[in-house]
């Protein structure tokens, strides 16, 4: 049977709470979602580095089940150009 999110919610916020306080990692925008024997983990970061702490991390705390990995790596920089404004 097929589990739509972590059923018990104090894991889930421990989880959550886990994610945003270790200070390597400090990420809110993060979802982790536990399925049919998998962890889907899902969100945007910075960097790849981040992403496979926070992958390891979580992998830590469900260490009987499969890890999906489906953080998305985003770079942000400056703009090429400054804006105009008349």
């Amino acid at each position: 049977m097929s589990e739509p999110r972590i059923s018990d919610e104090y894991a889930d916020a421990a989880v959550h709470r886990m994610l945003t306080e270790d200070g390597t990692i400090c990420e809110q925008g993060i979802e982790v979602i536990r399925r049919d024997g998998t962890v889907l983990v899902r969100g945007q970061v910075e960097s790849p580095a981040r992403r496979d702490a926070i992958v390891a991390r979580v992998a830590g705390e469900f260490p009987d089940r499969r890890i999906q990995n489906d953080i998305v790596v985003t770079t942000v920089g400056a703009p090429p150009e400054a804006e105009v404004i008349s």
